[in-house]
């Protein structure tokens, strides 16, 4: 397993599925739902990368969508599968390293990766194989969904008390209300063209967007359509 994942997997084991909930609100939640399902109109089949406890989809799946949910943490994926018992929803669960998918091509319609998962990859090589899978299991027109905190350059306080590290300063420790901390890479467009560049991709977009009441970076990869 990579070092990311590993590092993920402790992090989550420790804040737990209601630590991780606690980060958030159900208002929030609410409006970040009715924005991936504007986005997903007309997609039957989605993968929520890294799901956690099954934030959004749970949601999805009470919407009629066919959902399934892969996260690196036991112990959030344990926490979805539980609440979709609960409401009887059939969600295919799965515990994963989104560098290395465990579905065969061409087989969704779309794929979601919110709430800063896909930056908690820090090395180049995680992050290109991150999108090459990603790109592989979307069907011919399939659209991928990629959520994350905005760029900004490093303030020199920032570096000095070490709030900002690695190459371009894009590794950032955010302090949260519990006490605690995380550590994520920041991208911006062109950290983003560079992935998609070496995972072969042509057709994605980058742009900024409300999301939930904050300002966030948003990747779209859009799978070339099939052959007429």
């Amino acid at each position: 397993m990579l070092n990311s994942a590993l590092r993920s997997r402790a992090e989550y084991a420790e804040l737990g599925a209601d630590g991780l909930a606690a980060r958030t609100t159900p208002e929030r939640d609410a409006v970040i739902v009715k924005a991936v399902e504007e986005l997903l109109v007309g997609r039957e089949t989605v993968l929520d990368l890294c799901c956690g406890y099954g934030r959004i989809a749970l949601p999805l799946r009470r919407a009629g969508k066919v959902v399934r949910a892969l996260d690196i943490s036991p112990n959030l994926v344990e926490a979805g599968r539980a609440r979709a018992a609960e409401e009887e929803l059939a969600i295919d669960w799965a515990i994963g390293s989104m560098t290395d998918l465990p579905y065969r091509w061409d087989s969704f319609d779309a794929v979601i990766c919110l709430w800063t998962a896909f930056h908690e990859l820090f090395a180049e090589d995680e992050q290109i194989s991150t999108i090459c899978e990603i790109s592989r299991v979307l069907k011919p027109g399939g659209i991928a969904i990629i959520e994350g905190p905005v760029w900004g350059p490093a303030t020199a306080g920032e570096i000095a008390n070490g709030m900002r590290q690695g190459p371009e300063h894009r590794i950032v420790t955010t302090e949260h209300d519990d006490n605690r901390s995380s550590v994520h890479f920041i991208h911006d467009e062109i950290s983003y063209g560079r992935l998609c560049s070496a995972a072969g991709i042509d057709d994605y977009k980058v742009y900024k967007r409300d999301w939930g009441g904050r300002r966030r970076l948003i990747l779209e990869i859009h799978a070339p359509a099939a052959a007429s």
